[in-house]
């Protein structure tokens, strides 16, 4: 009888001394990851917080995940996505709420022997060349979960970390060759009502890149001019290609936004208007990024040539921006048409 009590006594003095020393025991609370990238941020934070396409890009550990479940997907802040794995019996992501330029989210992640909760807040800054994104992640470790910790030598938040970084490596990728997508399609011959042009001119040698670039703080001047005024836009964001056939080194172009009527310019404002007068086009239609732009101007000059169509020089050629940032932070769902004056 006295082994048997020297052994309970034991195995009650070994798990008091564990326990003070699972309750010593530090683990980390908070952890930050920093990502930088050339993609838009917004198009990140869009994928972030729907959570219809994870299964393509998230992942906790090594696991595929098992019985995904989503629910609440039209309430944002009840949004949730739960699912299993070999490590865990329980994964839990909820939406919490959104902000501007940020999104909180919480992870629950649920073992044999313990459950945690991790707070996530993103952050999301776009600038100028690329676009970088920070995420904090806290959670306060209990006793079950340092216990945890004691026996495997990683936490739950460690394992957060490592799979959230994993799992934005593969969304870049994934986004990277989603955006890569386009498409040029020949409308045909179309006919174009006479329209007004509230513009800026500039010029730049013919690089459209640096012609976007540009054409960008004109078109938002401009719209926010005409949101001020209460003025209608009629056609949206045009570039209008002022001497594209003089075979000039500089090429001329005016940004702006289409009006269906003339409108008296205040002197203070550095705005100009000019008509576009109607008359034949040839349409070409690209969908995708502004990338492609060079080879959409190619592509519809032949066409032009191979139809041999005749270019009214009389007429100006240019861009409608008909689905662009305005409307989708997806470049491959931008759309761009691009008219050709013809004589018929």
């Amino acid at each position: 009888m006295k082994f048997f009590k020297y052994i309970f006594f034991l195995i009650v003095l070994i798990f008091v001394l564990g326990s003070l020393y699972i309750a010593t025991v530090s683990v980390h609370n908070q952890e930050t990851i920093n990502f930088e990238t050339p993609i838009n941020a917004k198009l990140f934070e869009s994928k972030i917080k729907d959570f219809s396409s994870y299964s393509n890009w998230f992942s906790i550990g090594e696991d595929k995940a098992i019985n995904p479940r989503l629910s609440n997907s039209e309430d944002f802040e009840n949004s949730t996505l739960s699912w299993q794995n070999s490590k865990f019996e329980g994964i839990n992501l909820q939406n919490k709420s959104k902000f501007s330029d940020s999104l909180v989210q919480q992870l629950t992640l649920k073992t044999w022997l313990s459950l945690s909760e991790i707070d996530l807040t993103w952050k999301f800054e776009t600038s100028e060349n690329n676009s970088k994104f920070i995420l904090h992640l806290e959670s306060n470790a209990d006793f079950w979960q340092k216990a945890e910790y004691v026996f495997t030598g990683i936490s739950h938040l460690d394992i957060a970390k490592t799979s959230i970084e994993n799992s934005l490596s593969s969304l870049e990728s994934s986004i990277q060759k989603e955006i890569s997508v386009y498409d040029m399609t020949a409308v045909g011959k179309v006919e174009t009502s006479e329209f007004y042009l509230l513009h800026a001119t500039s010029a730049a040698r013919l690089n459209f890149n640096k012609i976007l670039e540009k054409s960008e703080p004109i078109f938002k001047s401009i719209e926010d001019f005409m949101m001020e005024q209460k003025f209608e836009i009629y056609k949206g964001r045009l570039i209008l290609f002022e001497n594209l056939y003089e075979n000039t080194g500089n090429l001329i172009f005016s940004p702006g936004i289409g009006s269906q009527e003339k409108i008296a310019i205040p002197n203070t404002y550095e705005i100009l208007s000019k008509s576009v007068s109607q008359g034949a086009y040839f349409k070409t239609k690209l969908t995708g990024d502004h990338t492609n732009m060079q080879e959409l101007i190619e592509y519809s000059n032949t066409i032009v040539a191979n139809r041999s169509l005749k270019i009214n020089t009389r007429l100006k050629p240019f861009l409608e921006f008909e689905i662009n940032s305005n409307s989708t932070v997806n470049p491959s769902k931008w759309i761009t048409n691009y008219y050709i004056p013809i004589i018929e």
